[in-house]
């Protein structure tokens, strides 16, 4: 069986998910793994899916280029190795919430910092809304720090009072996962 990592995206509208997994369903192929999101008017998701022996990349193509016409969806699809498709997911262990004035430089921040003490993110999402007092940006990232904990915590401090941001971290209940 072959894993594939699929990338589409399109304009935001009711019924984009079950276009999707009704032509995966056509050929039998399983989601495995997914994430989706709606940007500002655009439905945007990621899959991994996996192809029974008897299907093809050929096939999924043309299914897919089949579905890009009749929908509009931009589809993109990727071959990935028996290695990195068996790979269990990473748990993240902390969320961290960052909120502030809007301004360039926040991500890069909070996401250098953690990168400099190989802390892993597991999942970001990011927003700027508009406020009385100005664009306010928000970033929610899930982490997995393990024993870097309490270092992330004092490193994000730093980060928090150089960029005047707060940022909270949250430890997760392995239970409540």
């Amino acid at each position: 069986m072959s894993s594939v990592l699929l990338s589409i995206s399109g304009f935001d509208r009711p019924g984009i998910v079950c276009d999707v997994a009704e032509a995966l369903e056509h050929l039998n192929v399983n989601i495995e793994d997914s994430s989706m999101t709606a940007l500002r008017g655009r439905f945007t998701m990621m899959l991994i899916v996996r192809l029974p022996e008897h299907i093809s990349l050929g096939e999924l193509k043309a299914a897919l280029a089949e579905l890009e016409q009749r929908t509009r969806l931009s589809v993109q699809s990727q071959t990935i190795s028996d290695e990195e498709a068996s790979a269990p997911p990473l748990e993240p262990d902390h969320v961290i919430t960052v909120h502030g004035a809007d301004k360039v430089g926040i991500v890069h921040a909070v996401t250098a910092t953690l990168a400099e003490m190989t802390v892993s993110i597991v999942d970001v999402s990011t927003q700027s809304r508009a406020s009385d007092a100005g664009n306010i940006y928000m970033m929610v990232l899930e982490v997995a720090a393990h024993d870097k904990a309490e270092a992330m915590t004092s490193a994000l401090a730093a980060v928090s009072g150089d960029m005047g941001i707060d940022v909270d971290i949250h430890e997760l209940d392995a239970a409540v996962l």
